[in-house]
C-alpha cells in the first residue's frame, strides 16, 4: 500500500524546515536529507523540491532563519542600552551573542558554516557600536598600526554600506567578532583545555580585554 498523501492545507515549506531543525537538533547537520524529511512528513520527495530544490538550498534557508533569529535576539538585548556608553553596549551585545549560541548550538554551527550569510547581525551590531564610539572620540588607535593599502582599499568599499567614515572601525569590528566567534566555537565543541573550568568567565575576560584595547 502506498504512502498516504496529505491533502489538508498547511504550510509545507514551514513543515519541512521544522522537520529539518528536528533532525539537526537530534543528530546534527549531516542528518538533513530531503528524502528523510519526506518520510517523516508522510509526503513524496518531489513535493519538497517545489520549495527546496536541493539540500543545499534548504540549509541556506535554515541558516538565513537562524541569522534572523539571532538578529532579533541581539536587538531585544541591545535596545534598552542604545543610549548607554559604548563599553556597556559592547558588553551587552557580546554576552547576548554568546548566550544565544550556547542555547542554540546547532543553529549557531549551521550559521557559522553557511556560505550564504556573509555579514552576520552580530558583526553589524559591533560595527554600529564602534562607529558611534569613533564619532565620540572614544576609539583607540595604535599610532604604529597602519592598515595596508590593499586592506584599506577593500574596507573602503564597505564604508558606504554601513555608514562608516573610518575604515578602521570595520577592521576592529571584524577582529572583535573573530575573537568572540573563535571562543564560542571552542566552547560549543568542548575544545578548551581541562584547566578552563568556566568558559563563560573566560569569555567575559576576553570582552573586557577588547574593551581595554579598543576604547578610551
Amino acid at each position: 500500500m502506498g504512502r498516504p498523501i496529505r491533502t489538508e492545507p498547511y504550510d509545507l515549506g514551514a513543515a519541512v524546515k521544522a522537520e529539518a531543525w528536528k533532525l539537526i537538533n537530534e543528530q546534527g547537520i549531516q542528518a538533513v536529507a530531503l528524502r528523510a524529511i519526506a518520510r517523516a512528513l508522510n509526503i513524496t520527495a518531489p513535493a519538497i523540491y517545489n520549495y527546496f530544490p536541493s539540500r543545499e538550498e534548504l540549509l541556506a534557508a535554515l541558516a538565513a532563519d537562524a541569522d534572523a533569529e539571532l538578529g532579533r535576539y541581539l536587538t531585544d538585548a541591545h535596545a534598552p542600552h542604545l543610549e548607554d556608553d559604548a563599553d556597556v553596549q559592547l558588553r551587552v551585545v557580546c554576552q547576548a551573542y554568546r548566550r544565544w549560541a550556547i542555547e542554540n548550538p546547532q543553529r549557531y554551527l549551521l550559521l557559522a558554516d553557511s556560505p550564504v550569510v556573509k555579514v552576520s547581525f552580530t558583526l553589524e551590531a559591533l560595527i554600529a557600536i564602534l562607529n558611534k564610539a569613533d564619532a565620540g572620540g572614544r576609539l583607540k588607535k595604535e599610532e604604529k598600526l597602519v592598515l595596508p593599502p590593499g586592506l584599506s582599499g577593500l574596507l573602503n568599499e564597505w564604508k558606504g554600506k554601513f555608514g562608516v567614515e573610518n575604515e578602521y572601525v570595520l577592521y576592529l569590528a571584524f577582529i572583535m567578532w573573530s575573537r568572540l566567534h573563535g571562543m564560542i566555537l571552542n566552547e560549543i565543541g568542548n575544545r578548551f583545555p581541562p584547566y578552563i573550568k568556566d568558559a563563560g568567565e573566560l569569555f567575559r575576560l576576553e570582552v573586557k580585554t577588547m574593551l581595554y584595547q579598543y576604547l578610551e
